[in-house]
């Protein structure tokens, strides 16, 4: 079920060596291959929106509102394809999100997902119902601002831009996966840490502070020199 505010969806349709050839040309392939990287901006706190979405999932589907059609395209399509990126791009969590009401468990918390939206507006917009904010048509960028809403309320939201050129671009897709990735991160680390190596085997993501140099056992004597070692012991 996509929203659209005003204006509506119909308004929104308004000399070189060949060495250095190939080169250019794998450079060139590169570059495609890797376009560039969404900027997501944090608009409001996002610490527990992953926590709500993970007990919210365990009822079943989460209902799911998309506002905007920048590409004129098919809205049940758009649905889908807006849905099944965000979904995808939740790290760690199984979520299914439904844009029609009556297959979502509840009607709350929901994530709302804007595209294009007009202006600046805050993630708080978002959640504002039933008035859903204006949108505009495409251009060269395109933002996606989304929020994870409880009713008027946003438990966090978070807005990413990157240069899409259409729906079947797949930066399109990897916008929407950035856009899910910031509002609902990866809370492994922080739940479980990697402290499945002995501290002084740590990598330094969260096994606690760097051991004292005396405490490792394989560690050289403090007065080694490498480039003078001396006789064997």
């Amino acid at each position: 079920m996509a929203i659209e505010g005003p204006p509506s969806r119909a308004s929104d349709r308004e000399a070189t060596s060949p060495l250095s050839r190939a080169s250019a040309a794998l450079v060139g392939a590169l570059l495609a291959g890797c376009g560039s990287v969404p900027t997501v901006t944090t608009d409001s706190g996002v610490s527990n929106t992953r926590q709500a979405l993970a007990e919210r999932a365990e009822q079943g589907p989460v209902l799911a509102v998309v506002i905007g059609n920048p590409y004129a395209m098919d809205e049940a399509r758009l649905d889908s394809m807006v849905t099944d990126a965000m979904a995808a791009g939740i790290s760690g969590l199984g979520v299914d999100f439904a844009t029609e009401p009556s297959r979502a468990a509840a009607a709350e918390p929901r994530l709302v997902v804007v595209l294009n939206p007009a202006g600046d507006p805050p993630g708080s917009a978002a959640c504002r119902s039933p008035t859903p904010l204006r949108t505009v048509p495409a251009g060269d960028e395109l933002r996606v601002l989304a929020a994870f809403c409880d009713g008027a309320n946003a438990i966090g939201s978070v807005e990413a831009q990157d240069t899409v050129s259409g729906p079947t671009d797949r930066r399109f897709e990897r916008l929407l996966w950035r856009t899910a990735s910031g509002l609902f991160p990866d809370d492994y680390a922080e739940t479980y840490g990697f402290g499945l190596l002995p501290n002084s085997f740590d990598f330094g993501f969260g096994g606690g502070e760097e051991p004292p140099l005396g405490d490792d056992p394989l560690a050289p004597p403090e007065d080694y020199d490498p480039l003078d070692p001396g006789p064997p012991d």
